[in-house]
């Protein structure tokens, strides 16, 4: 059953590393939930018929004070802020490109934590391989032992033999428990790192050719950069503060006999704008214009340098697996004849030792190189930017 597992290196489970992914991302909904219910109350503002809310001012004048003819004046004013020409749009698109920048970046978070959990994912699956490896071992060992001191009671061995053996089995057991460790402390990471999903059993498969701009962490940038645009387009073009409509309506009357007379005003304010008022604004918002510019073209770059490194390794570990494996069948072939030697008594211990020894070793390298090639192709797709 180990020599089995061995063979396809793989653990039994009924989950994908998409079902992983998905469990593992349901943490941050509120947080996506929270920042979709901000975009939305901006693009409402942005929507609205005013910029800001109406204001309402009440004032009343009397000559009570001193002189008490019966002066009276009461004042109401509403004043309407109104929208500067284009400002409207300009408030329209950056609350679009807010919401789009978030959107990929929560995307691009979504495809770091895919690469953290195929790199937990593969621990877990070397750890199972080593411990696979070191529980045929021992059970060899084991075998052996029980032979040897078959043998030795039969007269056919020293037993400087049998210590040997019982400390060569001594040494598998300590190599289980070692990898038992391993195995535990990477499923440990794993669970905490996806919040309890079940071990994924399939492995995955090469991406196709994939876009160079659909990369989550290129288009995170592009987002961002259209983001900074779209501020720098509205601080550049809110020159001045939000012209005001005022409609005043008086009543008032000069004394005690004279009637109330009605007046009623309309008043337009025009703020002037300068230089010093946006230039701030301006160039914090050209600044992260160019600060976004300039990742991304830093970003570009390198992604597409790991691209072709990560498709290198990919070939580079499937033939890496194609040569461990012709290795193996040699080494199972030699000990095959020296077990059959040193059962007819024409090869000591050691010598048995060291080519179980040796198939062990060579049988786990094969193992490690067949994960190997398929952690590869995890690692390609995270490269070029494929989620699960």
């Amino acid at each position: 059953m180990a020599a089995f597992w061995l063979g396809v290196s793989a653990p039994l489970s009924a989950a994908t590393l998409k079902d992983a992914l998905d469990h593992a991302w349901a943490a941050n909904a509120p947080a996506q939930s929270a920042r979709t219910a901000q975009f939305d109350a901006q693009e409402a503002a942005a929507r609205s018929l005013l910029p800001e809310p109406p204001t309402l001012t009440l004032s009343g004048r009397s000559d009570q004070i001193d002189r008490n003819h019966g002066l009276r004046e009461w004042e109401a004013e509403v004043g309407v802020p109104l929208w500067l020409w284009g400002q409207r749009d300009r408030a329209r698109r950056v609350a679009q490109s807010e919401r789009e920048a978030s959107s990929q970046g929560f995307i691009q978070e979504r495809w770091q934590l895919a690469g953290e959990l195929r790199e937990a994912w593969w621990d877990v699956r070397l750890a199972q391989t080593e411990l696979i490896s070191a529980e045929l071992k021992l059970e060899e060992s084991t075998r052996l032992e029980a032979d040897v001191a078959r043998r030795v009671k039969a007269g056919d061995l020293a037993p400087l033999d049998l210590n040997l053996a019982r400390s060569t089995l001594g040494q598998a057991k300590s190599e289980r428990l070692r990898s038992k460790a391993t195995l535990s402390r990477a499923q440990e990471q794993f669970r905490a790192l996806s919040r309890g999903a079940p071990l994924p059993d399939q492995d995955e498969r090469p991406a196709a050719q994939v876009e160079p701009g659909t990369h989550p962490q290129l288009a995170s940038l592009v987002a961002k950069a259209s983001s900074a645009q779209a501020r720098l387009s509205q601080a550049g073009g809110d020159t001045r503060n939000n012209p005001e409509l005022a409609l005043t309506l008086t009543r008032e009357r000069g004394g005690f006999g004279e009637p109330y007379q009605n007046l009623a005003m309309i008043a337009i304010k025009i703020p002037f704008g300068s230089s010093s008022r946006n230039q701030p604004r301006i160039t914090a918002a050209n600044a992260e214009l160019t600060e976004a510019q300039i990742a991304l073209d830093t970003a570009q770059r390198k992604l597409a340098a790991n691209a072709s490194a990560s498709r290198a390794e990919l070939d580079q570990a499937g033939e890496a697996s194609t040569l461990q494996q012709e290795r193996l069948q040699l080494a199972e072939q030699s000990f095959a004849w020296v077990e059959k030697a040193f059962k007819a008594g024409q090869l000591d211990l050691p010598a048995m030792i060291r080519a179980e020894t040796e198939l062990a070793d060579t049988r786990l390298q094969a193992a490690r190189a067949r994960t190997e090639a398929a952690r590869a192709v995890s690692r390609y797709n995270q490269a070029v930017g494929v989620l699960p």
